[in-house]
Protein backbone atom coordinates (compact mmCIF):
# COMPACT_ATOMS: atom_id res chain seq x y z
CA UNK A 1 0.00 0.00 0.00
CA UNK A 2 1.26 3.40 -0.90
CA UNK A 3 2.45 5.88 1.89
CA UNK A 4 1.72 8.95 2.75
CA UNK A 5 5.43 9.63 2.51
CA UNK A 6 5.36 8.38 -0.92
CA UNK A 7 1.59 10.41 -1.76
CA UNK A 8 3.72 13.09 -3.70
CA UNK A 9 3.85 10.71 -6.69
CA UNK A 10 0.83 10.93 -9.00
CA UNK A 11 0.19 7.71 -11.40
CA UNK A 12 -1.54 8.96 -14.58
CA UNK A 13 -5.58 7.91 -13.18
CA UNK A 14 -4.64 10.22 -10.18
CA UNK A 15 -4.00 12.80 -11.84
CA UNK A 16 -6.65 12.09 -13.95
CA UNK A 17 -8.85 12.31 -10.82
CA UNK A 18 -7.12 15.60 -9.34
CA UNK A 19 -7.55 17.26 -12.53
CA UNK A 20 -11.14 16.47 -12.88
CA UNK A 21 -11.84 17.95 -9.25
CA UNK A 22 -10.89 21.30 -10.47
CA UNK A 23 -13.96 21.10 -12.09
CA UNK A 24 -16.12 21.17 -8.83
CA UNK A 25 -15.41 24.94 -7.62
CA UNK A 26 -18.31 27.08 -9.14
CA UNK A 27 -19.21 28.27 -6.17
CA UNK A 28 -15.91 29.98 -4.16
CA UNK A 29 -14.86 30.90 -8.10
CA UNK A 30 -18.15 32.50 -8.66
CA UNK A 31 -17.28 34.33 -4.78
CA UNK A 32 -13.66 35.36 -5.49
CA UNK A 33 -14.96 36.79 -8.91
CA UNK A 34 -17.34 39.46 -7.53
CA UNK A 35 -15.50 39.91 -4.63
CA UNK A 36 -12.93 41.09 -7.51
CA UNK A 37 -14.77 42.88 -9.70
CA UNK A 38 -16.95 44.64 -6.63
CA UNK A 39 -13.73 45.53 -5.06
CA UNK A 40 -11.86 47.13 -7.76
CA UNK A 41 -14.87 48.87 -9.31
CA UNK A 42 -15.73 50.11 -5.95
CA UNK A 43 -11.47 51.65 -6.01
CA UNK A 44 -12.11 52.98 -9.12
CA UNK A 45 -15.29 54.79 -7.84
CA UNK A 46 -13.27 56.53 -5.08
CA UNK A 47 -9.91 57.21 -6.83
CA UNK A 48 -10.84 57.56 -10.20
CA UNK A 49 -7.95 55.39 -11.72
CA UNK A 50 -8.52 52.87 -14.75
CA UNK A 51 -5.80 50.43 -13.81
CA UNK A 52 -8.82 49.37 -11.17
CA UNK A 53 -11.63 48.76 -14.26
CA UNK A 54 -8.77 46.88 -16.26
CA UNK A 55 -8.09 44.59 -13.39
CA UNK A 56 -11.36 44.31 -12.56
CA UNK A 57 -12.71 43.56 -16.17
CA UNK A 58 -9.72 41.04 -16.82
CA UNK A 59 -10.76 39.30 -13.25
CA UNK A 60 -13.93 39.32 -13.44
CA UNK A 61 -13.66 37.74 -17.27
CA UNK A 62 -11.46 35.43 -16.79
CA UNK A 63 -13.79 34.04 -13.52
CA UNK A 64 -16.48 33.55 -16.21
CA UNK A 65 -14.36 31.75 -18.30
CA UNK A 66 -13.29 29.55 -15.95
CA UNK A 67 -16.69 28.81 -14.38
CA UNK A 68 -17.55 28.16 -18.31
CA UNK A 69 -14.35 25.88 -18.14
CA UNK A 70 -15.60 24.25 -15.22
CA UNK A 71 -19.22 23.48 -16.28
CA UNK A 72 -17.98 21.73 -19.61
CA UNK A 73 -15.22 19.74 -18.03
CA UNK A 74 -17.55 18.27 -15.57
CA UNK A 75 -19.93 16.82 -18.11
CA UNK A 76 -16.84 15.23 -19.86
CA UNK A 77 -15.04 13.93 -16.72
CA UNK A 78 -15.87 12.36 -13.95
CA UNK A 79 -13.94 12.25 -10.59
CA UNK A 80 -14.44 8.14 -9.87
CA UNK A 81 -13.20 6.82 -13.63
CA UNK A 82 -10.23 4.51 -13.35
CA UNK A 83 -9.51 4.82 -17.11
CA UNK A 84 -9.97 9.11 -18.43
CA UNK A 85 -8.91 10.83 -21.63
CA UNK A 86 -5.41 12.92 -21.32
CA UNK A 87 -6.21 15.96 -18.17
CA UNK A 88 -3.21 17.63 -19.60
CA UNK A 89 -5.23 20.24 -21.69
CA UNK A 90 -8.12 21.01 -19.01
CA UNK A 91 -5.33 21.63 -16.54
CA UNK A 92 -3.75 24.31 -18.98
CA UNK A 93 -7.24 25.97 -19.72
CA UNK A 94 -7.25 26.10 -15.69
CA UNK A 95 -3.86 27.32 -15.70
CA UNK A 96 -4.19 30.20 -18.29
CA UNK A 97 -6.99 31.30 -16.15
CA UNK A 98 -6.18 31.05 -12.88
CA UNK A 99 -3.01 33.11 -14.10
CA UNK A 100 -5.02 36.10 -15.06
CA UNK A 101 -7.14 35.53 -12.39
CA UNK A 102 -3.87 35.77 -9.64
CA UNK A 103 -2.32 39.10 -11.72
CA UNK A 104 -5.76 41.06 -11.74
CA UNK A 105 -5.42 39.71 -7.86
CA UNK A 106 -2.42 41.09 -7.30
CA UNK A 107 -2.27 44.05 -9.51
CA UNK A 108 -5.53 45.36 -7.66
CA UNK A 109 -3.94 44.52 -4.09
CA UNK A 110 -0.43 46.40 -4.89
CA UNK A 111 -1.81 49.29 -6.26
CA UNK A 112 -4.15 49.79 -3.16
CA UNK A 113 -1.42 49.16 -0.56
CA UNK A 114 0.05 52.16 -2.88
CA UNK A 115 -2.54 54.77 -2.23
CA UNK A 116 -2.79 56.56 1.10
CA UNK A 117 -5.83 55.23 2.39
CA UNK A 118 -6.40 52.75 4.83
CA UNK A 119 -9.71 51.40 4.44
CA UNK A 120 -8.51 50.76 0.79
CA UNK A 121 -5.68 48.91 1.55
CA UNK A 122 -7.90 47.14 4.27
CA UNK A 123 -9.80 46.22 1.64
CA UNK A 124 -6.93 45.08 -0.09
CA UNK A 125 -5.87 42.68 2.86
CA UNK A 126 -9.28 40.96 2.60
CA UNK A 127 -9.17 40.58 -0.90
CA UNK A 128 -5.53 38.99 -1.37
CA UNK A 129 -5.89 36.85 1.98
CA UNK A 130 -9.68 35.85 0.44
CA UNK A 131 -8.03 34.51 -2.81
CA UNK A 132 -4.93 33.11 -1.41
CA UNK A 133 -7.14 31.21 1.08
CA UNK A 134 -9.29 29.61 -1.72
CA UNK A 135 -6.22 28.97 -3.82
CA UNK A 136 -4.91 27.04 -1.11
CA UNK A 137 -7.91 24.52 -0.52
CA UNK A 138 -9.70 24.12 -3.84
CA UNK A 139 -6.50 24.63 -6.29
CA UNK A 140 -3.60 23.11 -3.84
CA UNK A 141 -4.36 19.58 -5.49
CA UNK A 142 -2.69 21.06 -8.47
CA UNK A 143 0.73 22.38 -7.34
CA UNK A 144 2.01 23.60 -10.42
CA UNK A 145 -0.98 25.81 -10.58
CA UNK A 146 -1.35 26.59 -7.01
CA UNK A 147 2.69 27.83 -6.70
CA UNK A 148 2.59 29.99 -9.01
CA UNK A 149 -1.00 31.87 -8.67
CA UNK A 150 -0.05 32.50 -4.95
CA UNK A 151 3.15 33.83 -5.70
CA UNK A 152 1.42 36.57 -8.92
CA UNK A 153 -0.90 36.98 -6.26
CA UNK A 154 0.55 37.62 -3.03
CA UNK A 155 4.20 39.14 -4.16
CA UNK A 156 3.07 42.09 -5.56
CA UNK A 157 1.19 43.40 -2.62
CA UNK A 158 4.06 42.19 -0.27
CA UNK A 159 6.63 44.42 -2.29
CA UNK A 160 4.02 47.16 -2.13
CA UNK A 161 3.35 47.08 1.90
CA UNK A 162 7.26 46.50 2.06
CA UNK A 163 7.93 49.96 0.58
CA UNK A 164 6.39 52.23 2.58
CA UNK A 165 8.94 54.01 4.77
CA UNK A 166 7.68 53.18 8.71
CA UNK A 167 7.72 49.92 10.78
CA UNK A 168 3.73 49.22 10.90
CA UNK A 169 4.00 48.32 7.15
CA UNK A 170 7.11 46.72 7.21
CA UNK A 171 6.05 44.56 9.77
CA UNK A 172 2.39 43.77 8.02
CA UNK A 173 4.75 42.57 5.02
CA UNK A 174 7.19 40.66 7.11
CA UNK A 175 3.90 38.89 8.54
CA UNK A 176 2.10 38.54 5.00
CA UNK A 177 5.43 36.76 3.37
CA UNK A 178 5.31 34.00 6.20
CA UNK A 179 1.82 33.46 5.81
CA UNK A 180 2.87 33.13 2.21
CA UNK A 181 5.69 30.60 2.89
CA UNK A 182 2.83 28.76 5.58
CA UNK A 183 0.84 28.83 2.17
CA UNK A 184 3.05 26.82 0.17
CA UNK A 185 3.29 23.93 2.91
CA UNK A 186 -0.69 23.74 3.34
CA UNK A 187 -0.16 23.31 -0.85
CA UNK A 188 1.91 20.75 0.04
CA UNK A 189 0.22 18.91 2.61
CA UNK A 190 -3.27 19.27 0.78
CA UNK A 191 -1.53 17.87 -2.37
CA UNK A 192 0.23 14.75 -0.98
CA UNK A 193 -3.03 13.87 0.92
CA UNK A 194 -5.25 14.38 -1.62
CA UNK A 195 -3.00 12.07 -3.71
CA UNK A 196 -3.37 9.76 -1.21
CA UNK A 197 -6.98 9.60 -0.94
CA UNK A 198 -7.60 9.48 -4.21
CA UNK A 199 -4.66 6.78 -4.96
CA UNK A 200 -6.80 4.60 -2.46
CA UNK A 201 -10.19 5.57 -3.89
CA UNK A 202 -8.92 4.34 -7.19
CA UNK A 203 -7.54 0.99 -5.70
CA UNK A 204 -11.00 0.06 -4.01
CA UNK A 205 -12.67 1.02 -6.89
CA UNK A 206 -10.31 -1.63 -9.29
CA UNK A 207 -10.79 -3.90 -6.40
CA UNK A 208 -14.67 -3.73 -6.38
CA UNK A 209 -14.39 -4.64 -10.38
CA UNK A 210 -12.27 -7.80 -9.64
CA UNK A 211 -13.16 -11.11 -8.94
CA UNK A 212 -11.39 -11.93 -5.65
CA UNK A 213 -10.70 -15.82 -6.38
CA UNK A 214 -9.92 -15.72 -9.86
CA UNK A 215 -8.89 -12.01 -10.37
CA UNK A 216 -11.00 -11.39 -13.05
CA UNK A 217 -13.48 -9.13 -13.63
CA UNK A 218 -16.91 -9.25 -12.10
CA UNK A 219 -20.00 -7.92 -13.14
CA UNK A 220 -18.94 -4.43 -12.04
CA UNK A 221 -15.91 -5.00 -13.82
CA UNK A 222 -17.80 -6.02 -16.95
CA UNK A 223 -20.18 -3.21 -17.01
CA UNK A 224 -17.12 -0.68 -16.71
CA UNK A 225 -15.81 -2.33 -19.40
CA UNK A 226 -18.92 -1.84 -21.32
CA UNK A 227 -19.08 1.30 -21.18
CA UNK A 228 -15.43 2.18 -21.89
CA UNK A 229 -15.81 0.90 -25.35
CA UNK A 230 -17.12 3.31 -28.28
CA UNK A 231 -20.76 4.12 -28.76
CA UNK A 232 -20.57 3.70 -32.61
CA UNK A 233 -18.57 0.15 -32.20
CA UNK A 234 -19.31 -3.70 -32.90
CA UNK A 235 -19.06 -5.61 -29.42
CA UNK A 236 -19.48 -9.44 -29.16
CA UNK A 237 -20.72 -11.63 -25.83
CA UNK A 238 -19.81 -15.04 -25.11
CA UNK A 239 -21.05 -17.14 -21.93
CA UNK A 240 -19.79 -20.09 -20.58
CA UNK A 241 -21.28 -22.70 -18.33
CA UNK A 242 -18.99 -25.00 -16.72
CA UNK A 243 -20.16 -28.73 -17.45
CA UNK A 244 -19.30 -31.57 -15.01
CA UNK A 245 -17.64 -28.61 -12.05
CA UNK A 246 -20.19 -29.79 -9.47
CA UNK A 247 -19.25 -33.06 -9.11
CA UNK A 248 -15.78 -32.49 -8.93
CA UNK A 249 -16.60 -29.63 -6.12
CA UNK A 250 -18.70 -32.30 -4.48
CA UNK A 251 -15.91 -35.11 -4.32
CA UNK A 252 -12.89 -33.07 -3.75
CA UNK A 253 -13.79 -30.26 -1.92
CA UNK A 254 -14.18 -26.44 -2.55
CA UNK A 255 -10.74 -26.02 -2.63
CA UNK A 256 -10.23 -28.37 -5.52
CA UNK A 257 -13.16 -26.24 -7.05
CA UNK A 258 -11.62 -23.19 -6.21
CA UNK A 259 -8.54 -24.48 -8.33
CA UNK A 260 -10.64 -25.73 -10.89
CA UNK A 261 -12.27 -22.23 -11.41
CA UNK A 262 -8.46 -20.24 -11.14
CA UNK A 263 -6.91 -22.86 -13.79
CA UNK A 264 -10.03 -22.34 -15.96
CA UNK A 265 -9.77 -18.40 -15.75
CA UNK A 266 -6.16 -18.88 -16.55
CA UNK A 267 -7.09 -20.96 -19.57
CA UNK A 268 -9.90 -18.03 -20.74
CA UNK A 269 -7.55 -15.03 -20.26
CA UNK A 270 -5.05 -17.05 -22.57
CA UNK A 271 -6.89 -17.63 -25.27
CA UNK A 272 -8.93 -14.23 -25.55
CA UNK A 273 -7.30 -11.69 -27.92
CA UNK A 274 -5.73 -8.90 -25.59
CA UNK A 275 -8.71 -6.13 -25.71
CA UNK A 276 -11.42 -8.76 -24.31
CA UNK A 277 -12.14 -8.69 -21.23
CA UNK A 278 -12.88 -11.85 -19.45
CA UNK A 279 -15.62 -12.32 -16.72
CA UNK A 280 -16.51 -14.41 -13.72
CA UNK A 281 -20.44 -13.86 -13.36
CA UNK A 282 -20.81 -15.65 -10.36
CA UNK A 283 -20.47 -19.57 -9.45
CA UNK A 284 -19.20 -21.91 -12.57
CA UNK A 285 -20.38 -19.11 -14.75
CA UNK A 286 -18.13 -17.16 -17.19
CA UNK A 287 -18.09 -14.05 -19.74
CA UNK A 288 -16.46 -12.94 -22.51
CA UNK A 289 -16.59 -9.72 -23.63
CA UNK A 290 -14.83 -8.87 -26.98
CA UNK A 291 -14.91 -5.11 -28.38
CA UNK A 292 -14.52 -4.12 -32.25
CA UNK A 293 -15.25 -5.07 -35.32
CA UNK A 294 -15.24 -9.07 -35.71
CA UNK A 295 -17.74 -11.21 -37.72
CA UNK A 296 -19.90 -14.35 -36.95
CA UNK A 297 -17.59 -16.50 -38.09
CA UNK A 298 -14.81 -15.20 -35.91
CA UNK A 299 -16.69 -14.88 -32.72
CA UNK A 300 -18.14 -18.32 -33.07
CA UNK A 301 -14.27 -19.96 -34.18
CA UNK A 302 -13.10 -18.37 -30.35
CA UNK A 303 -16.54 -20.17 -28.91
CA UNK A 304 -15.07 -23.34 -30.60
CA UNK A 305 -11.58 -22.88 -29.23
CA UNK A 306 -12.91 -22.16 -25.31
CA UNK A 307 -15.01 -25.40 -25.49
CA UNK A 308 -12.01 -27.70 -26.63
CA UNK A 309 -9.58 -26.06 -24.07
CA UNK A 310 -11.79 -26.61 -21.72
CA UNK A 311 -12.15 -30.01 -22.71
CA UNK A 312 -8.72 -30.86 -21.47
CA UNK A 313 -7.82 -32.16 -18.44
CA UNK A 314 -6.95 -30.03 -15.54
CA UNK A 315 -4.62 -31.23 -12.60
CA UNK A 316 -5.94 -30.85 -9.35
CA UNK A 317 -3.54 -31.13 -6.56
CA UNK A 318 -5.52 -34.55 -5.47
CA UNK A 319 -6.23 -35.89 -9.24
CA UNK A 320 -6.41 -34.77 -12.75
CA UNK A 321 -10.29 -34.13 -13.84
CA UNK A 322 -11.86 -33.08 -17.01
CA UNK A 323 -15.08 -31.30 -17.17
CA UNK A 324 -16.41 -28.87 -20.69
CA UNK A 325 -18.25 -25.97 -21.08
CA UNK A 326 -21.26 -25.07 -22.97
CA UNK A 327 -20.66 -21.86 -24.63
CA UNK A 328 -23.35 -19.24 -25.89
CA UNK A 329 -22.29 -15.99 -27.95
CA UNK A 330 -24.52 -13.29 -29.41
CA UNK A 331 -23.08 -9.88 -30.94
CA UNK A 332 -24.51 -6.27 -32.11
CA UNK A 333 -23.01 -4.54 -35.31
CA UNK A 334 -23.18 -1.05 -32.95
CA UNK A 335 -22.80 -1.04 -28.84
CA UNK A 336 -26.38 -1.26 -27.49
CA UNK A 337 -27.35 1.15 -24.82
CA UNK A 338 -26.94 -1.39 -21.85
CA UNK A 339 -24.78 -5.00 -22.42
CA UNK A 340 -27.66 -6.58 -20.12
CA UNK A 341 -29.11 -7.12 -23.74
CA UNK A 342 -26.16 -8.94 -24.85
CA UNK A 343 -25.91 -11.10 -22.05
CA UNK A 344 -29.40 -12.03 -22.29
CA UNK A 345 -29.02 -13.45 -25.69
CA UNK A 346 -25.66 -14.89 -24.89
CA UNK A 347 -27.30 -17.19 -22.14
CA UNK A 348 -30.37 -17.93 -23.94
CA UNK A 349 -27.32 -19.36 -26.66
CA UNK A 350 -25.39 -21.18 -23.97
CA UNK A 351 -29.01 -22.64 -22.51
CA UNK A 352 -29.39 -24.18 -25.67
CA UNK A 353 -25.97 -25.17 -26.54
CA UNK A 354 -26.00 -27.00 -22.78
CA UNK A 355 -29.95 -28.79 -23.98
CA UNK A 356 -28.64 -29.78 -27.31
CA UNK A 357 -25.39 -31.76 -25.80
CA UNK A 358 -25.98 -35.62 -24.72
CA UNK A 359 -25.48 -35.85 -20.81
CA UNK A 360 -22.94 -38.61 -20.95
CA UNK A 361 -20.49 -36.24 -23.13
CA UNK A 362 -20.38 -34.18 -20.11
CA UNK A 363 -19.88 -36.42 -17.50
CA UNK A 364 -16.71 -35.93 -15.45
CA UNK A 365 -13.81 -37.92 -16.22
CA UNK A 366 -11.41 -38.50 -13.34
CA UNK A 367 -7.90 -39.78 -13.17
CA UNK A 368 -6.14 -40.40 -9.85
CA UNK A 369 -2.64 -39.53 -9.16
CA UNK A 370 -0.08 -36.92 -8.06
CA UNK A 371 -0.22 -34.15 -10.33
Amino acid sequence: MQSRRDSRIESGAVRAALVADLAYSTVPTSIMGCTLVGIAVYTYLQTGLRLFLVTALCGGAASVARIVLMRFQARRTTRDALDQDDPRPWERAHAVLATIVALSVGVSAASMFRLHDLHLQMLATGLMFGYCSGIVVRVGIRPWIAIPTLLMAALPPIAAVASWNDPPHHITAAAFFVFLLGGFDSVRHVHRNAVWHVDMRLKMARLAQRDALTGLANRIGLRAAFRAIDAEAPVAVLCLDLDGFKPVNDRYGHAAGDVLLTMVAERLAALVPAEATVVRMGGDEFAVLLPGPRGPEAVAALARRIDARLREPFALPDATVTIGASVGHAAAARKPDDVEALLVQADEACYRAKSERDAGRRAVSVVLGDA
